[in-house]
């Protein structure tokens, strides 16, 4: 396995086993250590959780990120298409996503969360929260791949008689992959971050709408602090950074490399 220059070259052999070892173990012996120094240099053999408790929960936590990352693509990239396919509509639109993604999350969840519950959705509530942190990342991730696509590229699709699908599954979303790929990277790193309010949904709450939490890695972390249950919080994060650092290694660099053949010179 290689990383590639920008240009498309091998800029530099990586192997696999460096990979995981920058890409993996790296980060988790650094956790580990802090883990022990925080834990005063022992981590109890006892749960209040058991281990397969806490894979079950993270497997509901990226269940429900994959579902709004999902989600955030089929709306994003619609978003981005629509905001770069007119110049008057550029300027009206972009200014009103930068607006929308500025917002603090935390600012609207409440009246989020009001609504979800009378409406008996919790994971509706966690959803729309997710969705809406994740999806501008995709969006002006798409607005600036299409941006750099050669016009005589499109100009091309178009001389050798390509209907406007044909032109946007064959030339724009390929096109489009490398920073799309990026741009998701980016997006579920928001989700990652958001998904501790996403499913903690009683500390954020009015006291009026009486939500409970949702089952997930999020509510065990919030949870095990709020009650001081410290060897639950590190064997929970330590689990959470593990699996981010193998999709990491495993999906995320290997897509960014297989990228590099999408780009433009």
């Amino acid at each position: 396995m290689h990383y590639y220059s920008h240009r498309g070259r091998r800029a530099h052999p990586i192997t696999l086993w460096h990979r995981i070892f920058s890409g993996f173990l790296v980060p988790f012996i650094i956790l580990v250590i802090a883990a022990l120094v925080a834990g005063g240099a022992t981590l109890a053999p006892t749960y209040t959780l058991e281990t397969g408790t806490l894979i079950a929960a993270l497997a509901a936590s990226m269940v429900r990120l994959l579902v709004a990352y999902l989600i955030s693509l089929a709306i994003g990239v619609p978003l981005g298409f629509i905001a770069e396919g007119n110049r008057k509509l550029e300027a009206l639109l972009l200014p009103v996503y930068d607006v929308l993604e500025s917002i603090p999350v935390l600012a609207f969840f409440p009246i989020v969360i009001l609504f979800f519950v009378r409406s008996g959705s919790l994971e509706g509530a966690a959803l729309f929260i997710l969705v809406f942190s994740m999806v501008w990342n995709i969006a002006f991730s798409t607005i600036g791949g299409l941006k750099v696509i050669p016009r005589d590229v499109i100009s091309a699709g178009k001389v050798f008689g390509l209907s406007r699908m044909r032109r946007l599954f064959q030339v724009e979303l390929p096109a489009l992959f490398p920073i799309l790929v990026t741009g998701s990277i980016l997006a579920l790193a928001d989700g990652w971050n958001i998904v501790i309010v996403a499913e903690a949904l009683h500390a954020y709450a009015p006291a009026s709408a009486n939500a409970g939490d949702l089952f997930g890695i999020g509510s065990i972390l919030v949870t095990a602090g709020a009650h001081g249950d410290n060897t639950t919080l590190i064997y929970a994060l330590l689990i959470l950074v593990a699996v981010i650092a193998l999709i990491n290694v495993f999906l995320w660099q290997p897509l960014l490399a297989r990228a590099e053949r999408y780009k433009f010179e």
